[in-house]
C-alpha cells in the first residue's frame, strides 16, 4: 500500500492518518501469511489475526469516524466523509487480498499435505453421512431458530455468527427466519478421514446443509452474517470517581452497544436485506458484503498434526535469581 503522508498546518510534522496506519499495520500482518518460509499452520494464525484486528477496528474505531459525519462545520464534514471513503475503498482492497490468499495458496498447500479445507465446496458423496450424523447428535441441541415477525424481539449478539434462512411454503407464503451457527459452543470444525485423505469442514456448511431437518419447505434459501457492535471505551471525565470501576461497567456494556456492521455473504435478497435492517435495528450500521464465511479468526483453532506446521518450540530457560 501505497502511504502518504501529510504536513500538519503550521507545524514542523508530518504525519499519517491514525485509522489508515491502523489498517495498514493490519495488511502488513496478512501479508505474513503469504511468506513460504513459515510454517502453514503459523501462516494461518497471521490470517486469523488479521481477521480479529479488523473486527476489533470496527468495534473501535468505526463508531468515531460515523459520529464525525454529523459535524456541523461543513468542512470538517468533507475531510471526514472523504477518510470514511478512503478506509472503505482500504478494507475492501485488503479483503480481496485476503480471499486470495486463502484460496490461492493455503488451501492448495493443505491439499498438498492431504488436508481438504472444504471452503466453497460441496462435500464429497461418501461423507455426507457422517456430517448428517455429527449435526443431529452433536449440533441439533445447540440451534436457536427465531422467526422474524412483527412482534419479533431478537439480539443478534456481538460477532456471533447466524443465518438469514428464508422459507418459501407451497402456497406462496414467505417467512424469515434467524438460525445461530453455534461456534461459541462447538467446535467451528469438524475433521473426517476417509481412504487417508482428511477433511475439514465448517460449521457453516454443516448446519446449511441440513436445514431440511428443522424447516420442512419446499424451498429454503440461506444466507450468513454477523454484526458487529460499538464498543469503544468512552470515559466522559477520569478524574471523578473510581475509574476502574468506571472501565469495569463500560467493558460489561461492549457487547451490546449499537450496530457499527452488518456483514452479510453476497447475494442476500434486497427484501431480506431491508427486513433484517427493520427488525434488527440496524438503521446506522455499515452494511458490508463479505465472503461466505465470517470469523475466520477462528482458523487458529484449526488442529494441525505434525511437527512440520508448526514452529519448533523454544526450549525453557530457567534463570537462578541470587538473593
Amino acid at each position: 500500500m501505497k502511504k502518504r503522508l501529510n504536513k500538519a498546518p503550521g507545524s514542523g510534522y508530518i504525519f499519517f492518518d491514525r485509522d489508515l496506519s491502523w489498517l495498514s499495520f493490519n495488511e502488513r500482518v496478512l501479508l505474513e501469511a503469504t511468506r513460504k518460509t513459515i510454517p502453514l499452520m503459523e501462516r494461518i494464525r497471521f490470517i486469523a489475526i488479521y481477521s480479529s484486528n479488523l473486527d476489533e477496528f470496527y468495534r473501535v474505531r468505526m463508531p468515531t469516524l460515523m459520529a464525525l459525519n454529523k459535524l456541523s462545520n461543513e468542512s470538517d464534514i468533507k475531510k471526514s466523509r472523504q477518510l470514511l471513503q478512503k478506509i472503505k475503498s482500504t478494507i475492501l482492497q485488503q479483503l480481496m487480498s485476503f480471499g486470495q490468499i486463502i484460496e490461492t495458496e493455503i488451501l492448495p498447500e493443505l491439499k498438498r499435505h492431504g488436508i481438504d479445507l472444504l471452503y466453497h465446496e460441496s462435500f464429497p458423496e461418501p461423507i455426507h453421512e457422517l456430517i448428517r450424523n455429527h449435526f443431529l447428535h452433536s449440533v441439533a441441541s445447540f440451534i436457536q431458530i427465531v422467526k422474524l415477525s412483527k412482534s419479533a424481539d431478537f439480539f443478534p449478539e456481538n460477532n456471533k455468527l447466524y443465518l438469514a434462512v428464508t422459507i418459501k411454503e407451497s402456497n406462496g407464503e414467505k417467512h424469515i427466519y434467524v438460525v445461530n451457527i453455534p461456534s461459541d459452543t462447538i467446535s467451528r470444525f469438524f475433521t473426517v478421514s476417509y481412504q487417508q485423505k482428511e477433511y475439514i469442514v465448517f460449521l457453516d456448511d454443516i448446519v446449511k446443509v441440513n436445514l431440511p431437518f428443522i424447516f420442512k419447505a419446499q424451498q429454503i434459501f440461506s444466507h450468513s452474517f454477523k454484526i458487529t457492535r460499538n464498543a469503544e471505551l468512552d470515559l466522559e471525565d477520569e478524574f471523578t470517581g473510581n475509574l476502574a470501576k468506571k472501565i469495569e461497567r463500560k467493558i460489561n456494556r461492549r457487547d451490546f452497544g449499537l450496530a457499527t456492521r452488518f456483514l452479510y455473504e453476497p447475494g442476500m435478497p434486497e427484501d431480506t436485506l431491508m427486513v433484517m435492517k427493520n427488525k434488527l435495528n440496524l438503521k446506522g450500521a455499515s452494511f458490508v458484503p463479505g465472503g461466505v464465511y465470517h470469523n475466520l479468526k477462528d482458523l487458529a483453532t484449526l488442529s494441525l498434526k505434525g511437527s512440520h506446521f508448526h514452529y519448533e518450540p523454544w526450549p525453557k530457560i530457567c534463570f537462578k535469581i541470587k538473593t
